[in-house]
């Protein structure tokens, strides 16, 4: 009895089912692969894109937070508060900035300019009103950031930023700055970005106030209809849209945290599609190399993919547990793995605000505003005589507050001298702390009589008891008067320190004047 023959197959029909189960999966996780690796590389760029967005939102953020903080420094000028409005021009022109900043106007409460540093103080001023909201300082007593408008005399679109100036209790002037876009735009044309990238600065109402590329052209116009919508809705995001050239891109947008402005910036679509289409390519290569080659190849192919996909799995749980990790060809677990760790930091990055010139502790300026400070007062009276007096104040008995009671007690009792230093100068004096328990003041138009009466009543107050502290606090003082001790900053501050270790040296808890420079080469 013959056996039941075994069902047969044809050679090549094996060959083909056997290639076709081989490669059909292979090339199935190819495509996988490469929409995974796109659309990673999408989302890569997105998070980039933001990431710059945010980055440039805060340097233009602190260009202005610097330019406000001047402002207020020209806000303080004694000749506002007499009245001099002719000496005020002549200070405003000497202090424009390089930067932005290219005019200084001062107006009154309806709006209209007093004197435009554009102008010889005296001529015909514009009668066109402060733009909105620049009016509403002298209601708020907060600056103010106008959006895109044109200067009547330049007839050009410019920023304009205001602060309130303060006589006694009431706003009496707003003191405002030009801000030139294109000034701005050459900032971002010096940007190391990459080619085709675009960054753009939008007003309030969506009008691009400066652009890396074609300025000139289209500042003043409105930004493409997506990108408003979105601005309206959102502080920042990302979408895909059309340049002003009509150029495909991924846009993501961040507005400023102080202002209404925001910043843009775009990528173009047609690098990634190169990439895109190139993996393509590859992917088809490789399928009709494994139809060709057959079923050594296809499982080659196969165990490979398996190898590349446990390794990114292992990569997928390393970088959700925080570590740093190399990635392979990515896919769309890992995309938005890695597209979660990037928001994450940039949360972090987002929190980074600070002004350079203020103390963190204290409040107070730092020593580079109070050198900026001094060396404007010392200009000045050179075209104006006048005096000056810088004090340098230094704590006695701190060190054993912090090394008895610890630092957060020092700091404690630092932020305290900072509060009795400031409420016993006056608004338009400068009070600055120079580093650790070295403090240092700037009194504008005082003689030796003012300096020494202020130097006593700082040892007095400073003296009294601190809530917390154990051990006694005084401080010793040194005061240098312009011009006895000293015509520049440098001998100024020189003759302070000296007579601040002359103070020291008499017993502390006082204060000591510096010696006429022509008496002491005598």
């Amino acid at each position: 009895m013959s056996l039941p023959r075994k069902r047969r197959y044809s050679l090549r029909v094996s060959l083909m089912v056997l290639v076709a189960v081989c490669v059909v999966p292979a090339a199935a996780v190819s495509g996988w692969l490469v929409y995974s690796h796109y659309e990673a590389q999408r989302t890569q760029i997105y998070s980039s894109t933001l990431l710059m967005a945010r980055e440039i939102a805060a340097d233009v953020d602190r260009e202005l937070a610097a330019i406000e903080a001047g402002l207020r420094v020209l806000a303080t000028s004694g000749d506002l508060a007499e009245g001099n409005l002719a000496a005020f021009h002549r200070l405003a022109t000497d202090a424009l900035e390089a930067r932005l900043v290219y005019n200084y106007i001062l107006s009154d409460r309806e709006g209209g300019q007093l004197l435009n540093t554009l102008l010889p103080y005296g001529g015909a001023l514009s009668t066109n009103k402060m733009p909105a909201p620049l009016p509403a300082v002298f209601e708020t007593g907060v600056p103010a950031l106008s959006d895109l408008v044109v200067c009547p005399m330049r007839q050009q679109p410019v920023l304009v930023m205001a602060v309130p100036v303060k006589i006694g209790e009431h706003v009496r002037y707003g003191l405002n700055a030009g801000l030139a876009p294109e000034r701005l735009s050459k900032r971002f044309e010096s940007r190391a970005l990459p080619p085709g990238w675009v960054v753009a600065m939008l007003d309030g109402n969506g009008l691009i106030a400066a652009r890396s590329q074609n300025a000139e052209s289209f500042i003043g116009q409105k930004a493409t209809a997506p990108l408003v919508e979105r601005l309206r809705s959102s502080h920042e995001g990302t979408l895909e849209a059309l340049t002003k050239e009509g150029v495909p891109t991924y846009v993501a947008f961040s507005r400023s945290s102080a202002w209404s402005w925001s910043i843009a910036v775009g990528a173009p679509k047609a690098a990634l599609n190169v990439v895109l289409y190139r993996q393509i390519g590859f992917a088809v290569a490789a399928t009709a190399l494994a139809l060709v080659v057959g079923l050594w190849l296809a499982r080659r192919v196969a165990n490979r993919v398996l190898s590349a996909v446990c390794d990114l799995n292992e990569a997928a749980r390393a970088l959700g547990k925080g570590k740093t990790v190399e990635l392979p060809d990515v896919q769309l677990v890992e995309a938005e793995a890695v597209g979660d760790a990037i928001v994450q930091a940039s949360h972090v990055m987002a929190q980074v605000s600070h002004r350079a010139s203020h103390d963190i502790l204290t409040g107070l300026a730092n020593r580079a505003l109070f050198d900026e400070l001094l060396h404007r007062h010392l200009a000045r009276l050179k075209r104006r005589p006048g005096g000056l007096a810088v004090l340098a104040i230094d704590l006695d008995g701190f060190k054993a507050v912090n090394d008895q009671q610890g630092h957060a007690m020092g700091d404690l009792v630092l932020q305290k001298v900072a509060k009795r230093i400031a409420g016993c100068i006056r608004t338009s004096d400068i009070a600055a702390r120079m580093g650790g328990d070295e403090f240092s003041v700037l009194l504008g138009d005082a003689d030796r009589d003012i300096a020494m009466q202020t130097a006593q009543r700082l040892v007095a107050l400073l003296a009294e008891p601190y809530p917390g502290a154990r051990s006694p606090i005084s401080a010793s003082i040194g005061v240098a008067v312009y011009p006895f001790s000293g015509i520049t900053a440098d001998d100024l501050l020189g003759s302070a320190d000296r007579a601040l270790y002359a103070a020291k040296g008499a017993g502390k808890h006082c204060a000591v004047i510096a010696p006429d420079m022509n008496e002491a080469g005598d």
